[in-house]
């Protein structure tokens, strides 16, 4: 209530608010960068046996090419084995002996699209394929595990602190995995900065989140997946320029040096200052919103804000301070329903989304275009998602989105196998309607939480949002079994997600909750009342909030 009351004199959309909410949506190019990177830096090639063995003198490639490696019939096409050769070609050319043996001499990879990868620096190719897929798992683990860690610690000791952190230890490992020798050392270089990308992007989220008019949320909650598909097509853009994985990954580096602007761009939450009683911390960054907004704040304000950490004061004298944990999620009945249906939605969310972002290049037709089409899909997604939740509220887009993308999906099971083409369309259909149900979470989950425990909330639910994410490249093995089964399995989970999301509460239009106490008794709370001139209702933070048109102090 106390920052609201002052957002009353600070304006609806100020020059503090204005430069708040870009720096804080920017957050989403670093996370677009190293999230779909895999595409690229792990991208797999066709292939085939060498053939050169100097006993032989075997100079050209292609010498004995149909004598030396088998044919295999992989979903009823026939084509040279990509891991088999023979051990005697002569001896499998004349029929005496055709004994198959493993490639011995490594591999010769196609290069017209990619320079290099991790695939063909590494080998990852034949028994050693599940590493590519485990390297994206591995990230998506460090971002789980910064979901959670960073969450609860921005909940504790502050937005900033936590934003900072993660930016700095990001930036200089970022630039190490460049130059990473070997593959344990390029994980686990990519396992820290997912955990330091989270810890990052979140924070950021919920600050612009926080300091925002509650009219400008929406648009704010759109800005951040609005740069993330942007820094999509920016990698598409870099990747098609730099087909060497390891000039990619400088290329992806350099912009974050500009995001060390955010020691001076980055404020802390006045939501969280004032609920965590931090009375001075709070008036200075109102104070420094009041003068790059150029108005003036009522003291009437400042000693509310005073008052309130008075009180929290002596709750904290008398009982002792109150520390929220993990725990506080699922005490209640309604925040509990609340943590679990937001955390299966991000579960399936991001299997889902990545799944279809990492399988771009499965799909037929140039790996670049289609991950730029598919990019510049989703920027479409952001604008319609943004059109429908000022107009429909969050739950109803959700729903009906995670459902268009979840048939999309489910329909490339029925297309034969000589029109992969329309696959490729329906494949790009589903990331449309996932990437717009994607984009309203991003709102949603932000405004779901009380702020007592929101960071947290989130970093839970997150995490196992992640989760899908670790598991949505091993889907793809499944397409060995069966070619569709893959986008079927994630057509099926769409389904099953969206109709959980009709139970969910809408929050459109409303205010963040602070504490948890205003979830449990959001359905109780009064119709807005308007709060005449220098009249100060009585607050108590374990009690319902009361929501205000108007508070005008003199």
């Amino acid at each position: 209530m106390e920052y609201d009351a002052a957002l009353e004199h600070l304006g609806r959309c100020g020059r503090f608010q204005k430069i708040t909410a870009i720096a804080m949506s920017l957050v989403g190019i670093p996370a677009g960068f190293n999230m779909v990177a895999m595409t690229f830096l792990g991208a797999m090639t066709d292939h085939r046996c060498r053939l050169h063995d100097s006993s032989r003198g075997w100079a050209n490639v292609t010498e004995g090419l149909n004598t030396s490696i088998p044919w295999e019939n992989i979903g009823g096409t026939w084509r040279l084995s990509q891991c088999n050769m023979y051990e005697d070609p002569i001896g499998a050319e004349t029929g005496e002996n055709a004994t198959i043996e493993t490639c011995k001499y490594g591999w010769v990879y196609d290069r017209s699209q990619y320079s290099s990868s991790i695939v063909t620096e590494f080998d990852l190719v034949c028994n050693k394929a599940w590493l590519t897929e485990l390297a994206q798992s591995i990230y998506m683990s460090g971002v789980c595990l910064g979901a959670v860690l960073f969450g609860a610690l921005s909940d504790r000791y502050g937005r900033r602190p936590i934003l900072l952190l993660c930016l700095s230890v990001q930036i200089p490992l970022m630039f190490a995995v460049a130059f990473a020798t070997d593959y344990v050392t390029f994980v686990t270089l990519r396992f820290i900065i997912g955990a330091t990308m989270n810890g990052f992007l979140y924070s950021g989220i919920v600050i612009g989140t926080e300091v925002v008019n509650t009219s400008m949320r929406t648009l704010f909650g759109m800005s951040v997946p609005f740069t993330m598909a942007i820094s999509y097509i920016l990698l598409g853009a870099l990747a098609y320029c730099f087909r060497d994985w390891r000039t990619l990954q400088l290329a992806m580096s350099v912009p974050l040096i500009l995001f060390l602007s955010y020691w001076w761009l980055a404020p802390e939450s006045p939501r969280w200052l004032i609920t965590n009683h931090k009375a001075e911390e709070a008036k200075a960054v109102i104070r420094k919103a009041a003068k790059q907004n150029g108005v003036e704040i009522p003291e009437k304000i400042y000693e509310l804000i005073d008052n309130k950490a008075g009180e929290q004061g002596s709750d904290a004298h008398d009982c002792g301070p109150r520390t929220y944990t993990m725990l506080d999620l699922m005490r209640t009945p309604k925040l509990r329903s609340t943590t679990i249906l937001i955390s299966i939605n991000w579960f399936v969310l991001s299997a889902v989304y990545y799944g279809l972002c990492v399988g771009t290049a499965t799909l037929a037709g140039d790996h670049y275009v289609n991950f730029i089409t598919s990019a510049c899909v989703e920027l479409v997604g952001v604008f319609l998602a943004w059109f429908t939740m000022e107009r429909c509220g969050r739950k109803l887009p959700s729903v009906v989105f995670m459902l268009l993308g979840g048939c999309a999906c489910a329909a490339t099971a029925a297309v034969p196998e000589n029109y992969r083409m329309i696959s490729t369309v329906l494949a790009m259909v589903g990331r449309f309607g996932i990437s717009v149900s994607f984009n309203v979470f991003y709102v949603y989950s932000a405004e779901v939480f009380p702020t007592v425990v929101r960071n947290m909330g989130l970093g839970v639910a997150t995490m196992l949002a992640r989760v899908g994410g670790i598991i949505a490249p091993f889907v793809y093995l499944l397409a060995d079994t069966w070619r569709p089964l893959p986008l079927l399995t994630f057509g099926i989970m769409s389904i099953f997600a969206g109709l959980t999301m009709l139970t969910m509460p809408e929050t459109l239009g409303k205010p963040l909750p602070n504490t948890i106490a205003s979830v449990e008794n959001v359905s109780q709370l009064p119709p807005p009342i308007l709060v005449p001139d220098g009249v100060v209702l009585p607050g108590d933070s374990d009690k319902p909030l009361v929501v205000f048109q108007k508070l005008t102090v003199m």
